[in-house]
C-alpha cells in the first residue's frame, strides 16, 4: 500500500509550490514547458512506463495494472499536449 492512498487527506494537499507559484499556477507550466521540448517529454514518461513493466515489479504483475498503467499515461501525455498547448508550444 502506497503511503498517498493510505493517508489521502494529508497528500491532497499543495506541499512543492511557492506562495507565488499558488498565485500564478499557469507560470509553473510556463517554466516546465521552457525546460522540457515536447518530445523529450513523452521520452521520459514512456521510459518511466517502460522500467514499470519490464522490471520485476508486483505492482504490475496482473494484466489488468498493467492496462492501468497504460491508460494513465495515455492520459498523462494528454496533460503534457494541452499544457504545451496553454503555454504556446515552450515559447513563452
Amino acid at each position: 500500500m502506497s503511503k498517498f492512498t493510505e493517508q489521502p487527506e494529508l497528500f491532497d494537499k499543495i506541499f512543492l509550490l511557492t506562495e507565488e507559484d499558488r498565485q500564478d499556477p499557469l507560470g509553473v507550466f510556463r517554466r516546465f514547458f521552457n525546460d522540457y521540448r515536447l518530445h523529450e517529454l513523452r521520452h521520459i514518461l514512456w521510459c518511466m512506463v517502460e522500467a514499470c513493466l519490464t522490471t520485476d515489479n508486483s505492482d504490475f504483475s496482473e494484466p489488468e495494472e498493467r492496462a492501468d498503467l497504460l491508460l494513465r499515461y495515455k492520459h498523462f501525455e494528454e496533460l503534457l499536449e494541452a499544457g504545451w498547448l496553454l503555454v504556446g508550444g515552450g515559447a513563452i
